[in-house]
């Protein structure tokens, strides 16, 4: 996704960022993608469950170490009601999750979301994501957190987005630095995982932060088709 024109501040925007109900729905409907070079973004769909479990299942060992540990009995039925809500939520204008899909064999291989999205003083939200453990070391994370974050900025009018990231995380931690993130500072025993309480480390990106190196992902294919 090539960077576009960012959207001005006009009295009609500042009229819609005040009902978040419409945000999300209004500029990412369920059919939408975002594209970069090698993925693309998009809401999942009740016809994506089995996928999305059986990608889950597959990386339940991996994820534990810096997630919640995921049920045991993953079911088709939960998968199901996961994606509605995710469907929901974006349509009240708290979230947006979305799937990050490989281009050249439709695989769904990872997740990404804009999440605590607050449309009022402070017109912020924080990342989440994660990859199936066979795409990592690849970049493919680079490539959706930059296309998620240009929407962010671009298209929702966000004014910052945050990272808070396990200490001991070292590759979410080089992936912030690379793509530019500011380091805020350390939270202490702020994330509950795998049975212990871990420090975190927040990163942020304002609007200013990023239209200085917007160019700068896209020379390096971070951003665009």
């Amino acid at each position: 996704m090539a960077k576009m024109a960012k959207k001005k501040l006009t009295p009609s925007l500042i009229e819609m960022l005040a009902k978040p109900l419409e945000v999300f729905a209004g500029i990412m409907p369920p059919a939408r993608q975002l594209f970069a070079a090698r993925i693309c973004l998009r809401r999942c769909h009740k016809l994506d469950a089995p996928e999305l479990m059986r990608l889950y299942k597959r990386n339940r060992v991996f994820l534990n170490t810096w997630l919640q540990p995921q049920p045991e009995m993953l079911r088709i039925e939960n998968f199901q009601k996961m994606i509605a809500e995710e469907h929901r939520m974006a349509r009240r204008g708290e979230r947006l999750d979305l799937g990050i899909f490989n281009i050249a064999d439709n695989a769904l291989i990872g997740r990404v979301a804009l999440h605590s999205v607050d449309y009022g003083i402070q017109r912020s939200a924080g990342l989440s994501y994660w990859l199936d453990e066979a795409h990592t070391g690849k970049g493919l994370i680079r490539e959706a957190l930059a296309t998620l974050v240009s929407f962010a900025f671009e298209e929702a009018c966000l004014h910052r987005v945050w990272l808070n990231i396990s200490v001991e995380n070292q590759p979410s931690l080089a992936v912030a630095r690379r793509l530019g993130f500011k380091k805020e500072g350390t939270l202490r025993q702020s994330l509950f995982i795998n049975g212990a309480w871990r420090d975190s480390q927040l990163f942020s990106l304002l609007e200013d932060d990023y239209d200085s190196i917007a160019d700068t992902w896209i020379t390096n294919r971070f951003l665009g088709a």
